[in-house]
């Protein structure tokens, strides 16, 4: 089992004691010292930024009643009895988490746990994974677990400029993925929560559509209740405006008050100063991570950004060598004889401009620290399982992450991918 080489998450008020690393990765720029990093005029949204109250882990009763929490759980029994992984997955922590989030008003969280176990047996979400992404585009979306904040709560990453897909169903699903996975790896209360990093790089009008915000939203209160710990978008432009007034009119209050507006590395977008945020929320491993992560797609977006995808990263075990999609459309092109691109075929783009490859040292999967721990290791495993299903990883994706696995993983959980005979490149080992 791959996940007994690894460590387990970190332990809360973590502090990795790593050096940051964004001189070596090619960006000597990060030094203050080396250039001025506010040469270029902000472009600055007129939202407000929301002022919670720091980074800390304040929460809504943190004492419960255990008369009330063995009443709800008393109300959910019936459903559990039957069914074993809804028995597992309804432990006294997340009874707890539900009474909690309804403020301890038993009636509410009766029909709120009700509704989430009716929802996880019809779906049993926690066996999917993102249909788009497997078998449609391995890019369709960019959001992730990549690390942890200084309290212990897990980071999750998202980059709407780097998602091919917009729809509403597939987007919730995406996150219904992404939270899935999250939920074994977190911490205890109250540090038993995420805070997602929204970068509104490239953002565009066709990101404007409310339905995929309402969706997501809509995932988030009625199953995953008490798990947002805070939300941080990233160089939100003027144009986000709008879509963020319509999203507030039907979003939990509790929610929006957990909104940071930052302005990127680069200065741009609306919010406060990017290193004040960072350096309150995340260490310097980590900080560096999400700065060398956005320079590099805003700078090398043609060449390098858009041709990231995590999951191929995950599957593959290499988060530094990209382009697998081009990869995939290749194979499909040797197969069908039919060609994607009117100008030149997938198979010429693959032989002549892959493999796009990030800065020395860095991985899209996250820090270092992070990549060892027990998070990633069952990210990876996960996806691993099921890539022989998705019709965009079961060939040259998977063949290159069966050669790249840890010393005593059961290969034979994997599953078979397709013969596709010699692999367009072979990811090179990541830059350690």
């Amino acid at each position: 089992d791959e996940t007994s080489f690894a460590p387990r998450a970190p332990p809360l008020g973590r502090g990795v004691g790593v050096a940051c690393h964004s001189v070596c990765l090619g960006y000597p720029e990060l030094n203050p010292k080396l250039a001025d990093l506010t040469s270029r005029r902000p472009m600055v949204a007129s939202v407000r930024d929301a002022e919670p109250a720091g980074n800390s882990a304040h929460r809504a009763l943190p004492t419960l009643d255990p008369a009330a929490v063995d009443a709800l759980r008393d109300a959910v029994t019936p459903l559990l009895l039957n069914d074993q992984a809804l028995f597992e997955w309804c432990t006294t922590k997340n009874v707890e988490r539900f009474l909690r989030a309804d403020r301890g008003n038993l009636q509410k969280a009766t029909t709120r746990l009700t509704e989430t176990l009716k929802w996880r047996q019809e779906v049993r979400p926690e066996g999917k994974m993102c249909t788009a992404c497997f078998s449609k585009d391995l890019r369709s979306h960019y959001m992730q677990h990549v690390g942890w904040d200084k309290l212990g709560r897990a980071l999750v990453y998202s980059d709407i400029g780097m998602a091919r897909d917009k729809g509403p169903t597939s987007n919730a699903e995406h996150c219904m993925q992404v939270l899935e996975l999250l939920e074994p790896q977190l911490n205890p209360f109250p540090n038993d929560q995420y805070v997602w990093v929204v970068d509104f790089h490239k953002f565009g009008l066709a990101d404007m559509s409310p339905k995929v915000a309402g969706a997501c939203l809509s995932l988030f209160g009625k199953s995953y209740p008490e798990r947002l710990g805070g939300m941080i978008i990233v160089g939100a432009p003027m144009l986000f405006n709008g879509l963020y007034r319509a999203v507030c009119a039907f979003a939990d209050p509790v929610t929006v008050k957990k909104v940071r507006f930052v302005r990127d590395p680069l200065g741009h977008g609306g919010g406060k100063s990017w290193d004040v945020v960072m350096d309150e929320f995340f260490d310097p491993e980590t900080k560096s991570w999400l700065e060398v992560e956005m320079r590099e797609n805003r700078r090398e977006w043609r060449d390098v950004g858009k041709h990231k995808s995590w999951l191929a990263a995950q599957i593959t075990g290499c988060g530094n060598t990209h382009g697998w999609q081009g990869v995939h459309e290749a194979e499909r092109e040797a197969k069908t004889g039919v060609q994607t691109s009117k100008t030149k075929s997938a198979t010429e783009r693959a032989t002549t401009s892959f493999p796009p490859k990030s800065a020395k040292g860095h991985d899209i999967r996250g820090c270092a620290s992070f990549i060892a721990s027990d998070a990633c290791v069952a990210a990876r495993t996960r996806a691993l399982t099921h890539a022989p299903a998705g019709t965009a990883t079961r060939g040259a994706v998977l063949a290159r992450g069966k050669k790249n696995l840890r010393p005593g993983f059961a290969i034979g959980a994997i599953g078979e991918c397709d013969d596709v005979g010699d692999v367009f490149y072979e990811c090179v080992a990541c830059e350690e």
